[in-house]
């Protein structure tokens, strides 16, 4: 059986060496970690997890904490943050929560007894069970889409929800667009809060007072999408745009239109958030602002990555830019 002995022999360097290059050591240079790396191919060496662990008092193990593992949002992330620490010699381990505190506390419980190394975190909420598990958890924490309360230093990489919003807003104002609803999510959402914060205060700006029946809440699917743009249409009738807090609302908003012969965006503009895969579907085309998700997942990654390895790593939050992505769903307002 071959041995990392083997390996350095065969390399001409230490054993620490090759330990070191095996475990992505800031020290070593990217030639000799190659080496190592095409010494172990060739001799078919594979370093035992078991004992790795026990010399370094590391599981090589981080736990990803979703809300729900089939938006593909958080697919796209969990994308990113696989690529890094998997290249870096870390197993991801998943807790999907559905929205659910309690698998939230049982993940979070499961990361203290498997001694993991790290957890990548996006909470529901950010209430004060979760923030007690989050300090007792001892090992570095990232949050993505979620803001630590005070006195919580815990690094975030995140987008400007509310700057998104104000894009998405504007750009139908200068459609002409001046009967604009609202489409959210759940109320206790935080980007749902920052959302509709945008879509309020950016109407507001341009001189419109929003409508009192303007906005509906209470989900994140297509489904939801689809009942809020009948309510809209029932208690907000010169509604002339739309604006969805993400992007599967907007397309149940577009599938409601469809279904009762609203023609979009001739009579109805469309504008979603987060530009998934499916709105760009060549039947559904939704106007969208973008969010780069895989690089979010990867910037979550590399900063717990750094923390693990005992670097520092920013105070402040990360926000990555929001693009606004034109497609067919929105025209500019003409009346009748």
């Amino acid at each position: 059986m071959v041995t990392i002995k083997d390996i350095a022999k065969q390399l001409g360097v230490s054993v620490s060496t090759v330990s070191r290059a095996l475990n992505n050591h800031p020290d070593i240079k990217p030639e000799t970690k190659r080496e190592v790396l095409e010494a172990m191919e060739k001799f078919q060496y594979t370093p035992n997890a078991l004992a790795r662990s026990l010399i370094n008092k590391k599981s090589y193990t981080v736990g990803l904490m979703i809300p729900d593992i089939k938006d593909p949002f958080f697919a796209n992330i969990a994308d990113g943050v696989e690529e890094v620490l998997s290249d870096s010699g870390y197993q991801v381990v998943y807790g999907n929560t559905t929205h659910r505190l309690e698998k939230e506390i049982r993940f979070l419980g499961s990361v203290i007894e498997r001694k993991m190394d790290g957890i990548i975190a996006t909470p529901d909420v950010m209430n004060d069970e979760i923030v007690d598990l989050l300090k007792r958890l001892e090992i570095p924490v990232v949050l993505t889409r979620r803001r630590p309360p005070e006195g919580l230093d815990i690094p975030v990489v995140d987008v400007d929800h509310y700057k998104g919003a104000c894009t998405a807003v504007e750009y139908l104002l200068s459609l002409k667009h001046r009967h604009i609803g609202f489409i959210g999510m759940p109320e206790y959402s935080f980007t749902g809060q920052e959302r509709y914060r945008g879509y309020v205060d950016t109407l507001q700006a341009g001189g419109i007072r929003p409508d009192p029946n303007g906005a509906v809440f209470g989900g994140r699917t297509i489904e939801d999408g689809y009942k809020a743009m009948a309510r809209l249409r029932e208690q907000f009738p010169s509604v002339s745009a739309v604006f969805a807090a993400n992007d599967m609302l907007g397309i149940g908003a577009l599938e409601w239109l469809a279904k009762h012969g609203v023609k979009v965006p001739e009579q109805v503009s469309v504008i979603g958030f987060d530009n998934v895969e499916v709105s760009d579907l060549h039947w559904i085309k939704l106007t969208t602002i973008a969010q780069p998700r895989n690089l979010m997942g990867r910037k979550a990654a590399e900063l717990l990555l750094a923390m693990m390895q005992g670097n520092p790593v920013p105070a402040e939050p990360i926000f990555l830019d929001t693009e606004l992505i034109v497609r067919n769903t929105c025209a500019e307002y003409r009346p009748g």
